[in-house]
C-alpha cells in the first residue's frame, strides 16, 4: 500500500509541475499584453503557450516558424490550457492554486477562449465552476483537452497527513458552437488506487484509461455518452499475448481512427507500446519501443495514413536513457511504417501537430520550446529552438469564420 501511494504522489508532483504548479516567476517576463503587432498577411494561425502567469502567443508564419510572442496575462490561477481540433476555441482550467496552509484560494473553473484575429490574443467566451474554493486539502488540474463538441478534464484531490491521500476525477461538457460550456458531468475513480492515466480522444467520444490496481489493472475503453456519463465497452490486461501487472495497468497514450497505442512498463516485462483496435480493445501487436508522450494527426481522407510523433527512450546500457523524437505513418489496418527519428538533448514531454501537419510543436522537459516541418516525405527538420519557453500548449486558426464560433 505505501509503495503504491508513493507512486501516485511522485506522478501527481509531476505532471502537476508540468500544467505550472511550480515556479510561476519568469524572469524577465512582461506583466501585461504588449501592443498588438501589424497584421501578417501569410498567416498558419497561432501558438497560445501557458508560461508561468503569462499566455504566450506567437503568430505561425506560412513556414511553420514562429514570430516575437505578445503576453497576455490572463491571471494567476490559470493552470491548464489546451485547443481543439477546428482551431476555434482554446481551453483552460483555472483555479486550485493551494495557500501555504493547504487551502485552495480559488474556486475551480473551465474556461472558453477565442483568438482575436487580429493578433491571437485570447477573449473569455464561456466559464463554468466546477468545483467551489475547496476548505482543505489540495484540488488542482492535471490535464484539460479540447474536442470537436467537447471539453474534458482530470482534477486531482489531495488530502491527508503530508497529503498522500488522492482522488482523481474525470470532468467533460458540451461545448456549442460559440464556445459556450454546457453541464459538467464528473466521474471520480478510486481514492488511492487509481493512477488516472486517462486519455480523451478528441476526435471521438470515447475515453481510454489505465485499470484500478486494487482490482484488474489493465487497459478501459469507454464511451461518453451525450449527457457526459461513461460506459465501459472493452477491457483487456494483454499486450499482445503477455498479461499485464495488476499493480502497473497500461498507459494510454494516443489514439488514431479507433486504434489505441499505450506504454506498458511493468516488473515482469520489458517496456512495449502495445497496440489494439476497436472499443473492444482487441490487441493487435506489440513493439520493443518505451513511447512516453505522443500525438496523432488524422486526415480527413481515409485513403491518407495518420501519423504519429513518438517521444521514446533509448536504452543506453550504461545508465540512463537518451530519447528520441520517432515519426510515423499509420495505415488503416493500424500498422506503423517509420518515417523519420532524430536524437533529443533533453526528453520531449509535449508534442502537438498544427492542422495543416506540416508542422510540429514539442516541449522538452528543459522546457525549451522546438519547431519542425514535416515534408511529404515524412522528413523531420527542426527550424526553430527556444529555451525557457515551454509550457502547455494550444493551436488556433486565424481564418476560422466567426460564424463558426
Amino acid at each position: 500500500m505505501l509503495q503504491r501511494s508513493a507512486g501516485v504522489a511522485l506522478f501527481l508532483c509531476g505532471v502537476l509541475a508540468g500544467c505550472g504548479g511550480g515556479d510561476r516567476t519568469p524572469p524577465g517576463a512582461p506583466a501585461t499584453a504588449s501592443p498588438s503587432p501589424p497584421p501578417i498577411a501569410s498567416s498558419s494561425g497561432y501558438l497560445h503557450v501557458l508560461q508561468h502567469s503569462l499566455v504566450m502567443t506567437y503568430h505561425i508564419d506560412s513556414t511553420g516558424r514562429l514570430q516575437p510572442p505578445v503576453a497576455q496575462d490572463l491571471g494567476q490561477d490559470l493552470y491548464a490550457l489546451a485547443g481543439e481540433p477546428q482551431g476555434r476555441f482554446v481551453y483552460a482550467g483555472r483555479g486550485g492554486s493551494p495557500q501555504a496552509n493547504g487551502q485552495n484560494v480559488s474556486d475551480l473553473t473551465l474556461v472558453t477562449y477565442a483568438p482575436d484575429p487580429r493578433d491571437g490574443t485570447l477573449a473569455e467566451m464561456s466559464t463554468t465552476t466546477v468545483l467551489p474554493r475547496a476548505q482543505s486539502g489540495f484540488v488542482g488540474w492535471l490535464w484539460v483537452r479540447g474536442g470537436a463538441n467537447r471539453v474534458h478534464a482530470l482534477r486531482v484531490r489531495r488530502w491527508g497527513t503530508a497529503l498522500r491521500h488522492g482522488t482523481i476525477t474525470y470532468l467533460t461538457a458540451a461545448v456549442a458552437s460559440d464556445g459556450r460550456l454546457g453541464p459538467v458531468s464528473e466521474k471520480e475513480f478510486a481514492t488511492d488506487s487509481d493512477y488516472g492515466y486517462v486519455l480523451a480522444d478528441s476526435r471521438s467520444d470515447v475515453l481510454y484509461k489505465g485499470g484500478d490496481t486494487y482490482r484488474r489493472g489493465g487497459l478501459e475503453a469507454h464511451v461518453i455518452e451525450p449527457d457526459g456519463t461513461l460506459s465501459r465497452m472493452g477491457w483487456t490486461n494483454l499486450c499482445l499475448a503477455s498479461a499485464m501487472s495488476q499493480y502497473n495497468p497500461g498507459i494510454p497514450l494516443v489514439a488514431a481512427r479507433g486504434f489505441l497505442f499505450a506504454n506498458l512498463q511493468d516488473y515482469e516485462h520489458p517496456p512495449a507500446l502495445c497496440s489494439y483496435q476497436g472499443l473492444r480493445l482487441k490487441p493487435l501487436y506489440a513493439l520493443d519501443l518505451n513511447a512516453t508522450t505522443a500525438d496523432a494527426f488524422v486526415p480527413s481522407s481515409e485513403d491518407e495514413p495518420a501519423l504519429l510523433a513518438m517521444n521514446v527512450r533509448i536504452p543506453t546500457g550504461r545508465g540512463p536513457t537518451r530519447s528520441e523524437l520517432r515519426l510515423f505513418a499509420m495505415n488503416r489496418d493500424g500498422d506503423l511504417r517509420p518515417l523519420a527519428r532524430e536524437d533529443l538533448q533533453s526528453e520531449i514531454a509535449q508534442l502537438q501537430f498544427h492542422p495543416t501537419s506540416r508542422f510540429l510543436y514539442a516541449v522538452d522537459s528543459a522546457s525549451a520550446l522546438r519547431v519542425y516541418t514535416v515534408d511529404s516525405e515524412g522528413r523531420l527538420e527542426l527550424t526553430m529552438n527556444i529555451d525557457q519557453a515551454g509550457g502547455a500548449m494550444a493551436i488556433t486558426l486565424k481564418d476560422v469564420r466567426a460564424a463558426d464560433r
